[in-house]
């Protein structure tokens, strides 16, 4: 049964109306399905019936977060009608919630009722005013009562650990072997350093053991604290883990002792000294919070929150009942760097057996790995972009996707929007098309998210992460040309009486032309330059010896058979620099 504090208001509401011969606290279970369309909150039929009137409704509404608990709430007479429960139009006993009302029940909650029936004993109290002998009597009596109730809520909520304070938090955390620091012990702060490669936030728990480099000088970390994606260093306070811990001079701690995921070194920079205060309830209460989730083992928390405290841990996939057994658990695990045998490290096959519930059989596999490529499309900001500055565009959005790519878990689905979210973040990139599949693999059509295979886990490496053409979002002016080299390799094979250097101008004159024509949004390939090429009646050009070079300042591009197409762009203006006719 748990404890329902009661203010002063409530407890003289329910006494006046118990004097006047009232119903109070009527409870009515308020059941209905919130997704209905319409809603339809059932009718509460009260028990004393008739009923001559409703003094006092209140309940519990739907919070605005939808994970949230209700929110008590006290409805008013714009929020309900009384109906007849039944022939007697006089019986309003049936209260009816509006169905456009502001507020209504959330479902599964109580709703508590004080009303007067109508046909009731005379009560022989004629004044219950404010400065009535009764209503002081009442508000005296009520006084003591809210008393009363403040002090049994007081001992209710000493008994957790979120809300005792003093005394109280020192017997509920005396259950843990867990006692106040008391002032004179050392404190000071550390400056943790992130691993290099390490993504995401990087969770450092109260409680985190730092000591010298012989171990002989012990300091715990006093809070807990979160280092957020894109922070290296997090400063924490410590404290001496004992009441003779000695202070030190800075840089002396430099060991974290307990393997935090992610942290790579630690440091005091400034000397420790000795607190002239008390620990607060706040970070005690810190301290035994971590405590309570360490020391629980034999759950799905405790085996994947214990395996993720290890560096060489990149996630873990819990799977309960994996062959429809009760009493399995299959553990996936992902390793920050593959172990040259392909297996698991004999630590992590400890760690298993050291939180694996008693009874379960657990089964561990480590994670498969798949490759990743990627094709992007941009679109970038204003109009041209020198070829130096669009090469580091490319480099800066390869190594994004491959960083977001490393922080999805194993069998985690690759979602596209998120990713192109992340790159939009470059004040150079305006819009991006992206299309992910498996290395050596055909890719997905763009837009189409990318799920791997249950139990692996999926890498990008920047070098296979290739980029189409680049866009912009703004015309060039009017008048601005971009020059384009042309440089072109024939290999032909004249027929009999055609001199090679007929061929070299007539192949010259043909690419010139075709050049000449180009406009903005052709695509070019390797085929269309045989194609304008081509003359049967003088000699046969070989595909596999045709090279075209198209170099735009200190960018190029070539055209081969086989090779990628390349789309022309805005103002770019084609020149044949040279063209060389190999028999």
């Amino acid at each position: 049964m748990s404890f329902v504090d009661r203010l002063y208001p409530d407890v003289v509401r329910d006494i006046l109306t118990n004097l006047t011969q009232g119903v109070t606290q009527e409870v009515h279970r308020i059941e209905y399905d919130p997704a209905a369309r319409p809603v339809v909150v059932p009718d509460v039929v009260l028990e004393r019936r008739p009923v001559k009137r409703v003094s006092f409704v209140s309940g519990f509404v739907a919070a605005p977060d939808p994970e949230a608990p209700p929110v008590a709430h006290t409805f008013s007479a714009n929020d309900y009608e009384l109906l007849p429960a039944g022939d007697d139009p006089d019986d309003r006993s049936r209260l009816r919630f509006l169905p456009f009302a502001k507020k209504r029940p959330a479902p599964g909650t109580d709703l508590v009722v004080n009303y007067y029936p109508r046909t009731t004993d005379p009560t022989p109290l004629t004044d219950l005013n404010v400065g009535s002998v009764v209503r002081t009597l009442v508000e005296a009596a009520s006084r003591e009562l809210a008393l009363l109730y403040a002090q049994l809520d007081l001992a209710y909520e000493s008994a957790f650990l979120e809300t005792a304070t003093g005394s109280s938090l020192d017997r509920v955390v005396a259950l843990l072997g867990y006692q106040r620091y008391r002032a004179g012990r050392p404190v000071g702060a550390v400056t943790f350093r992130r691993r290099p490669g390490s993504v995401g936030n990087v969770t450092i728990p109260a409680g985190t053991p730092i000591t010298d480099a012989a171990d002989k000088i012990r300091y715990e970390t006093v809070e807990r604290h979160d280092m957020l994606a894109g922070e290296s260093a997090a400063q924490v306070r410590v404290r001496g883990a004992a009441a003779s811990t000695p202070v030190v001079e800075a840089g002396v701690l430099t060991v974290i002792q307990r393997a935090v995921a992610g942290l790579d070194s630690v440091v005091n920079e400034r000397p420790t000294t000795r607190g002239s205060e008390d620990e607060s309830d706040e970070e005690l209460r810190a301290r035994a919070r971590d405590a309570l989730i360490a020391a629980s083992k034999g759950t799905v928390p405790a085996l994947r929150h214990g395996l993720l405290q290890m560096p060489e841990v990149r996630d873990v996939q819990v799977v309960e009942m994996p062959n429809g057994v009760p009493g399995e658990v299959r553990l996936v695990v992902s390793l920050a760097e593959p172990t040259p045998g392909g297996g698991l490290p004999p630590s992590v096959l400890e760690r298993v057996e050291a939180l694996r519930p008693a009874g379960i059989r657990v089964l561990v596999d480590g994670a498969g790995s798949a490759a990743l490529a990627a094709k992007v499309d941009l679109v970038l900001a204003g109009s041209h972009l020198p070829p130096a500055e669009v090469e580091k565009v490319h480099r800066a959005v390869s190594e994004r996707l491959a960083a977001e790519v490393r922080k999805k878990g194993v069998g985690e689905k690759i979602r596209l929007r998120p990713l192109v979210s992340a790159l939009l973040a470059d004040a150079r990139v305006v819009d991006a098309t992206l299309s992910l599949g498996s290395k050596g693999g055909s890719a997905a059509p763009p837009g189409e998210d990318f799920q791997p295979s249950p139990g692996v886990t999926v890498t990008l490496d920047p070098s296979d992460v290739s980029f189409g053409t680049d866009t912009y979002d703004q015309p060039l002016p009017a008048g601005t040309t971009v020059p384009v080299e042309v440089r072109a390799v024939v290999g032909a094979t004249p027929l009999a009486g055609v001199p090679l250097d007929q061929i070299k101008a007539q192949v010259t004159a043909r690419l010139t032309d075709f050049f000449g024509r180009l406009t903005s949004g052709t695509t070019l390939d390797a085929a269309a330059v045989l194609q304008v090429l081509r003359d049967d009646s003088k000699y046969a050009v070989d595909p596999l010896r045709l090279t075209v070079t198209l170099t735009a300042q200190d960018q190029f591009a070539q055209l081969l058979q086989g090779g990628p197409s390349f789309t022309v762009q805005p103002g770019q203006v084609f020149t044949v620099a040279g063209v060389e006719v190999t028999a």
